[in-house]
């Protein structure tokens, strides 16, 4: 929706059927922009969210609550004192601009006082300011300074101006049809943004729309007087709804919008429209947030994985030679009757291959001791050598499964999936394990899909493939791609025989969910779920399995297959 006046026009309106005469419980400060006042009208228990978030800044009913930092910030504490247990007497919006107020009585034993609640609903400075009866700012959720705009100052203490208006007319100005009727463009609505204010190019496309069919050229005065009844009439027109497009929510609206295509989806308030809209986008983002913090962490992990390795790999190089200290040491102490304290060196037969060799000694040392450290050397590097093989096989099997984790990322789309990547890592001790207050754990969903009447599940994610085939029966179909990190399969077969089509169907699917979605051909192992093992101390997804066959599949998506 555009986010222009006609849209909190009727914001306000629904607020205010509401909310009059509620009492404020409580309030809530999520984050630095936003605020949650929970109100109780008769048996109705309300969620008002407003918020100054520069992405999204906006007020609305709400059922989404969220967590409180556990610091109270101090515009919290502010409001709490306030206006905490005060009474809404009105909600309603600066005309033609996208300012709600709201006005409270504060009543206590001895004293009674009025508060007004602003939320300026104006992009990157947007704010939530809190004013006394006599027009005196108490507090804001920024403080807007000279630095930041020198011509209209929120601090508190100052008297509180509205939002100086454009020098434009305004909707329900007569003059817009004279200057329509002589306007010769072919954008009537662009030529109306210019000299008016109070809507959203969108909302105003959409009234030129609505009044001569498309925004072609005006041919007469009648077609400007129309358009000008449109601009006005848009305002009392509601039915508010969401637009959908390939199942996701693309915008809301006071009602559907001509100009705009795809499916529309009705609801009783358009509160109902922002809450909907807002949670799916702020979901999405937030969701997106999350996914690039996890993905650095492993990527971090894997680079440190991989310097170790290299690290590793020299260590070994330099004691690779150990068996050249043991015969030094052997040669040394059959030499021994030849060497002299303070010798720095002796030239010896190497019995082993019949050459000549010279052996460094220590000047500080006697013969024999020069000899035990030549031993003491190969026995070091022997023992450093075993405990290299040992670390090295062990960090392979590390970035072997941050490898694997990164597969988990491809297909998070929901928190729920996001939770199951933040458990793979837990197990992975990428991340620490934090104790969720109160919260219901919510069990992600596999991909699935139905083709000749037997249900295919797919894991998205190492905690799901881990889910997946404990859950599945002894008689279901396991697949997985071979040689390559990817989704398992499981074709559940309810005590039936599964035909072949059937498995070359998951098949296909287990290829395309994998790393090797982009080959020709892929070759798919599959067997009975019973012969599938999980691998001790192997991290999430990681399994044995026998008794397996295996077939070459086209990849093929989830998509391909309709359900039937």
């Amino acid at each position: 929706m555009p986010n222009d006046a006609l849209n909190y026009s009727f914001i306000a309106k629904e607020l205010n059927d509401c909310l009059q005469g509620a009492r404020i419980e409580k309030i809530f400060m999520p984050n630095n922009s936003e605020i949650i006042f929970k109100c109780h009208s008769g048996k109705n228990t309300y969620f008002l969210l407003a918020s100054a978030l520069a992405s999204s800044p906006r007020i609305h009913l709400t059922h989404t609550l969220k967590e409180n930092p556990i610091t109270a910030p101090s515009f919290l504490m502010h409001l709490r004192k306030h206006i905490g247990n005060g009474s809404i007497l009105g909600i309603y919006s600066q005309p033609y601009e996208r300012v709600i107020f709201i006005d409270i009585l504060c009543k206590s034993e001895f004293t009674e006082a009025k508060r007004k609640i602003v939320i300026e609903i104006t992009g990157t400075y947007s704010n939530i300011i809190l004013v006394d009866e006599n027009n005196i700012i108490s507090e804001a959720i920024k403080h807007i300074t000279p630095d930041i705009s020198p011509k209209r100052l929120i601090l508190p203490g100052l008297p509180y101006t509205p939002i100086p208006a454009q020098d434009k007319l305004l909707p329900n100005d007569p003059k817009i049809i004279d200057l329509l009727a002589k306007f010769e463009g072919d954008r009537p609505d662009k030529y109306i943004l210019s000299v008016m204010s109070g809507m959203a190019p969108a909302t105003i496309t959409e009234c030129v729309v609505r009044a001569i069919g498309s925004i072609r050229k005006i041919s007469c005065k009648e077609e400007a007087e129309t358009i000008y009844k449109s601009l006005n009439g848009i305002y009392n027109v509601k039915n508010p709804c969401l637009i959908k497009y390939s199942g996701k929510y693309i915008d809301f609206y006071t009602s559907p919008f001509i100009s705009v295509t795809g499916d529309v989806e009705y609801h009783e308030l358009l509160s109902d429209c922002m809450d909907l809209f807002y949670e799916n986008k702020n979901d999405h983002s937030e969701l997106g947030a999350q996914l690039k913090r996890l993905m650095t962490i492993v990527k971090n992990a894997e680079k440190r994985t991989r310097k170790k390795l290299e690290e590793f790999a020299l260590k070994k190089l330099e004691c690779m030679d150990y068996e050249k200290d043991r015969i030094k040491g052997e040669l040394l102490t059959s030499n021994i009757y030849r060497i002299k304290k303070g010798d720095p060196s002796i030239e010896v037969e190497n019995y082993y291959t019949g050459e000549s060799m010279l052996i460094m000694l220590d000047i500080n040392k006697t013969p024999a001791e020069n000899a035990q450290a030549y031993y003491k050397k190969y026995n070091k590097k022997k023992s450093t050598l075993y405990a290299l093989e040992k670390q090295i096989k062990d960090s392979q099997t590390m970035l072997m499964q941050y490898e694997n984790a990164m597969n988990s990322f491809e297909l998070c789309s929901t928190r729920s999936d996001l939770e199951d990547v933040e458990n793979e890592l837990y197990q992975l001790k990428l991340l620490q394990r934090k104790e969720a207050k109160n919260r219901k754990k919510i069990v992600s969903e596999f991909l699935s899909v139905i083709v000749g009447g037997f249900k295919i599940d797919i894991g998205k994610n190492n905690v799901q493939n881990d889910r997946l085939y404990k859950s599945a029966d002894e008689k279901d179909i396991w697949l997985h791609v071979v040689g390559a990190h990817g989704s398992h399969v499981i074709i559940h077969s309810c005590n039936k025989i599964v035909p072949n089509e059937i498995i070359v169907n998951g098949a296909q699917l287990a290829a395309y969910y994998s790393k090797s979605k982009m080959a020709d051909k892929v070759a798919v192992d599959y067997t009975y779920a019973k012969f599938v093992k999980q691998i001790s101390g192997g991290g999430p997804g990681r399994v044995n399995y026998t008794n397996q066959k295996t077939v070459y599949v086209s990849p093929k998506s989830i998509l391909d297959f309709k359900e039937q």
